[in-house]
């Protein structure tokens, strides 16, 4: 399995607002990341694609508030796509991303009962101090 960034144009951003599902309770609808993201200039968004098909989108780069911050603001992926490991790998791929410019602080955060995305970042090497930002527990890595 091989995940690849691809940047959001005019042909692939419906597809990629689309993603979201009225059940995912814990996931900002890509459509609003997707706005969001064209009013912070560090932002990096990106729909997640394997085998050239869309599997989910994330939000992520330099921290606005903190230059010592790689940030993972929003992340996704689809429904029909979760529990095969394009999730795992593309967080991967994000952090190993912020450490090719430099970072060694990674953060991100989850809903209190997003137990399958604490699980998973638990499992990738974030902590987390119960710490809450915007009602959501903030998972960190610090090298």
């Amino acid at each position: 399995m091989k995940i690849e960034f691809v940047e959001l144009n005019r042909d692939n951003w419906e597809n990629c607002a689309n993603l979201t599902d009225k059940e995912d309770n814990y996931i900002y609808p890509n459509l609003y990341s997707i706005a969001e993201a064209q009013f912070y200039e560090k932002a990096i968004s990106r729909a997640i694609f394997s085998n050239e098909e869309m599997v989910g989108y994330s939000l992520f780069g330099e921290d606005e508030n903190d230059s010592e911050v790689w940030a993972i603001d929003r992340f996704m992926i689809a429904k029909a796509f979760r529990r095969n490991g394009y999730g795992a790998e593309a967080i991967i791929a994000i952090v190993e991303e912020g450490r090719s410019r430099g970072f060694k602080r990674f953060i991100t955060s989850t809903a209190e009962k997003n137990e399958a995305m604490q699980s998973l970042l638990t499992k990738l090497g974030f902590k987390t101090n119960l710490e809450k930002r915007d009602n959501e527990i903030v998972y960190f890595i610090e090298e």
